[in-house]
C-alpha cells in the first residue's frame, strides 16, 4: 500500500459535528423519567437472568421503552441473587472422591410501572417479550383495581 493510498483514506474521514455529537452523549445519559401523579401500582416486571451487565442493559431498554409511552417507571431494584450448588461424581463407579462442584447464580431486577392504563401496560409488556434477548425471563404481575360503588 502506498503513502498516497494512505492519505486520501485520512480525507474521506469526517469528524462528526456538534449537534451529532450531542445526540450520541444522550444515549449513556440515565434514562427519563415520568413522574407518577398517584403512586398506585399497576404492573410489577422481574428480570431474572445469568449476567448481570445483559441483565442491566435490559432494564435500561425497558425503562426507555416505558418513558416513550409514557409510563411512570420506577429505578431498577436489585433483588436477592439466587445461588444454586450442586456436586457431579466424575466416575460412573467406586471412584465416590473424585467430585465436582457446581455452581450458577441467578440475578434479578425488579421495575415497578404506577399510574397507566392496563392496555398500555400490556403493549409494553408484549414489546418486551418480543425484543427480549436470550437468557433473560421476565415474569409481570398485574394488578387490576375496580372502583367502589356507592
Amino acid at each position: 500500500m502506498s503513502s498516497s493510498a494512505t492519505t486520501s483514506s485520512v480525507k474521506e474521514m469526517q469528524v462528526p459535528t456538534a449537534t451529532e455529537t450531542e445526540t450520541i452523549s444522550e444515549v449513556f445519559e440515565v434514562p427519563k423519567r415520568v413522574a407518577p401523579t398517584h403512586d398506585i401500582p399497576v404492573c410489577n416486571l422481574q428480570l431474572r437472568g445469568y449476567l448481570p451487565q445483559q441483565l442491566d442493559f435490559f432494564a435500561d431498554f425497558a425503562q426507555r421503552a416505558a418513558f416513550h409511552l409514557g409510563m411512570p417507571c420506577s429505578g431498577t431494584v436489585p433483588l436477592p441473587t439466587q445461588t444454586s450448588k450442586w456436586t457431579v461424581i466424575k466416575s460412573p463407579f467406586v471412584h465416590k472422591k473424585s467430585q465436582e462442584n457446581f455452581e450458577r447464580k441467578t440475578h434479578k431486577r425488579l421495575l415497578q410501572i404506577k399510574d397507566s392504563h392496563p392496555e398500555v401496560v400490556d403493549r409494553w409488556l408484549r414489546y418486551l417479550t418480543m425484543n427480549a434477548p436470550a437468557g433473560i425471563g421476565l415474569r409481570a404481575t398485574r394488578f387490576e383495581h375496580e372502583s367502589l360503588k356507592q
